[in-house]
């Protein structure tokens, strides 16, 4: 028997908060205090398969009902401790990181922000360009070394003008978030790249009406999203997690 958990809060809810609040396939949430803090979990037998959506849905819809009551480190789907004692180990080794991030955490949520990116890097280059590209031979290796210096000359270009947009988004919500992160993906051809900001439950509709501001204003092609439970922003004290508790345990 393993514990799937959903996330760490500070100290034990009051009874009756959460009523028989289930989670995945359908078990109990319970709630393990020890060292000042308590584990939201589910008993149940270890499955190493790849997660049907609907158990990622209820695993998800759990962490937000947690996160709507009180303050919660959240956990992604995966977590996994063996029994009781691994769930007391965590508890005991990880206090006062947990504490500390609880701290942090308290009172704000995460916002995120994608915008979607032309690709400049992937401008065609002139048929002729091609061929010089694919023969490289020594008649044509000036020209083949002017067509790379352009080529990076557009990445250069291509970096800059990512960092201006980041740092003007970064500046338009200045004052309404205490921390932020930023990463660009590549998906179905499409760059995105994405805020994550973590902001005071008190600032949404500032933020929001912010962002409606610049959409006004500007015409980037971006999406609003959120409040949602901080899970971008306990990384850097939870760490890799597969160290101790996500890596599947024979029960």
């Amino acid at each position: 028997m393993v514990y799937l958990i959903y996330g760490i809060l500070k100290g034990p809810p009051l009874p009756g908060t959460y009523g028989d609040l289930t989670g995945v396939r359908g078990k109990p949430v319970i709630f393990i205090e020890a060292h000042a803090l308590c584990a939201a979990v589910s008993a149940m037998e270890l499955e190493e398969v790849a997660p049907p959506v609907v158990e990622l849905l209820a695993y998800a819809q759990v962490v937000e009902t947690i996160h709507r009551r009180q303050t919660v480190v959240p956990m992604r789907y995966g977590c996994f401790l063996n029994g009781l004692p691994g769930v007391l180990d965590v508890l005991k080794e990880r206090q006062l990181q947990y504490e500390t991030l609880l701290a942090e955490l308290d009172g704000h949520v995460e916002m995120g922000i994608r915008i979607f990116l032309q690709r400049k890097e992937d401008e065609k280059i002139p048929a002729e360009g091609t061929t010089l590209l694919n023969e490289k031979s020594a008649t044509n290796g000036r020209a083949y070394l002017a067509l790379r210096k352009v080529h990076y000359l557009m990445q250069e270009e291509t970096s800059q003008d990512r960092q201006a947009l980041i740092d003007r988004y970064l500046q338009e919500f200045s004052g309404l978030y205490a921390r932020h992160s930023t990463e660009t993906e590549t998906k179905n051809g499409a760059v995105i790249l994405s805020f994550y900001f973590l902001i005071p439950k008190s600032a949404v509709n500032r933020f929001r009406e912010t962002f409606g501001d610049m959409m006004a204003m500007g015409n980037d092609e971006a999406r609003l999203s959120g409040p949602w439970p901080p899970y971008n922003f306990v990384t850097d004290y939870i760490g890799k997690l597969g160290d101790t508790i996500s890596k599947p345990l024979s029960s």
